[in-house]
């Protein structure tokens, strides 16, 4: 017999679209291409968050970060990238709601298929993990749930590949925690997809193969406590800057009065200085020994007087300044200048300081276009500054460049 069923596409002709209220939140991506996605700190995790959407059939609406009591959005179609074949079923008589592929006479045989985008670019994360709770039934053994995934486009992987999320093929029934992290780790986002096929030729084969299938009461209209078969599509992505940057370790407790160790700095005869010849910067040999080793073992050092000069050819007076003030007290002058960061980032490689390293990242993926994309991979790749490389070669492709 065939169940008595009611067919609802998208719904949005009645029902008002619907985001969820979240406190603390920042906004951290997109679902699709229009919905925010709220990026959330992980406790006790330095330098991770998370972010979480859940489909629930029943109440037909997208939840997110877990918050059972505001939908995210309403109605499947709203937060799908693309769809096709696919609708909302109710079967009255088995009081069940699932998506399936449409059961229009010229459509019922056809393939079906749905697609989620989820991008964090916009927020500068990338993911770190990704497990994604899938769930669909099948009826006989031609109907067919295939899930699969990809990262999202880039410089340095235009045309990535659908890979396949495996599930054992003699189950029929099927609700499981997938970790496909392999898959998109430190990518801006991915798009997941599932595809509906085959089934006995019959008059029902379109539903033979179904999506996030729950049981239905038209009294259930609310979620009130969270089990392991609420949510038919559950994606939990962790998520990390794609530039951390950590706290400087400076030295603040040292002082000019405790400082064993002078470096001389002498100008040039052509440098225009408003200062007299030479300039003089207190130092301390522990700092010398971490920071300073390669210069000083390339140097004539005066181990009575203790002291090291440099000269332009060595190091610019205006990084020497800079990068001294960083090592003692953590803080930089304000640089707006794209050649000054480039040139702070190649000190800051060479005399082994990551902190200031990872600023001088974070500061030049600012100045990052399709004009200069190859230039600052180059610098990146020779300082060793592996994030900004990362964000050089994952950048996003030109707006011609897309399908």
């Amino acid at each position: 017999m065939i169940p008595n069923i009611i067919n609802n596409l998208l719904g949005n002709e009645t029902e008002i679209l619907e985001t969820a209220r979240v406190s603390d939140e920042t906004t951290g991506g997109t679902f699709g291409e229009n919905f925010s996605l709220h990026v959330i700190p992980i406790e006790g995790k330095k330098n991770l968050f998370m972010n979480r959407i859940s489909y629930n059939t029943q109440t037909n609406a997208y939840y997110e970060n877990g918050i059972l009591s505001h939908k995210y959005l309403k109605k499947w179609g709203m937060g799908t990238e693309n769809w096709d074949n696919i609708e909302l079923k109710i079967e009255y008589d088995w009081k069940t709601i699932y998506l399936a592929r449409m059961p229009n006479y010229e459509r019922m045989n056809d393939d079906g298929e749905i697609s989620w985008k989820f991008n964090y670019r916009i927020g500068n994360y990338i993911i770190n993990s990704l497990n994604l709770r899938l769930s669909y039934n099948i009826y006989d053994d031609f109907a067919n749930v295939q899930w699969f995934i990809k990262p999202l486009s880039s410089i340095k992987n235009p045309n990535p590949i659908w890979q396949l999320i495996h599930f054992d093929p003699s189950e029929h029934n099927v609700n499981e925690i997938k970790d496909v992290t392999q898959f998109v780790k430190d990518e801006y986002g991915f798009i997941l997809k599932a595809h509906l096929s085959g089934g006995e030729e019959s008059e029902i084969q379109w539903q033979k193969a179904q999506l996030f299938r729950q049981k239905w009461s038209i009294l259930s209209r609310n979620l009130i406590v969270e089990s392991n078969d609420t949510f038919g599509l559950d994606v939990k992505v962790e998520l990390k800057p794609d530039i951390i940057v950590d706290p400087p370790q400076f030295y603040d407790d040292l002082d000019e009065s405790t400082s064993d160790f002078v470096i001389h700095y002498e100008f040039s005869s052509d440098d225009n200085q408003n200062t007299s010849e030479f300039k003089d910067f207190h130092v301390h040999s522990k700092i010398l020994n971490e920071h300073f080793k390669e210069l000083l073992e390339s140097k004539m050092i005066d181990s009575q007087d203790k002291t090291l000069t440099l000269t332009d050819a060595d190091i610019s007076y205006k990084s020497l300044e800079i990068i001294h003030k960083y090592i003692y007290t953590g803080t930089l002058p304000i640089i707006d200048d794209y050649d000054e960061w480039v040139t702070l980032l190649r000190y800051a490689s060479r005399f082994l300081i990551p902190t200031l390293i990872q600023r001088c990242e974070k500061a030049l993926k600012d100045y990052l276009n399709h004009d200069n994309l190859n230039e600052i991979e180059n610098i990146a790749e020779e300082c060793d500054a592996k994030q900004l490389l990362q964000c050089c070669r994952s950048f996003e492709l030109p707006v011609d460049d897309y399908d």
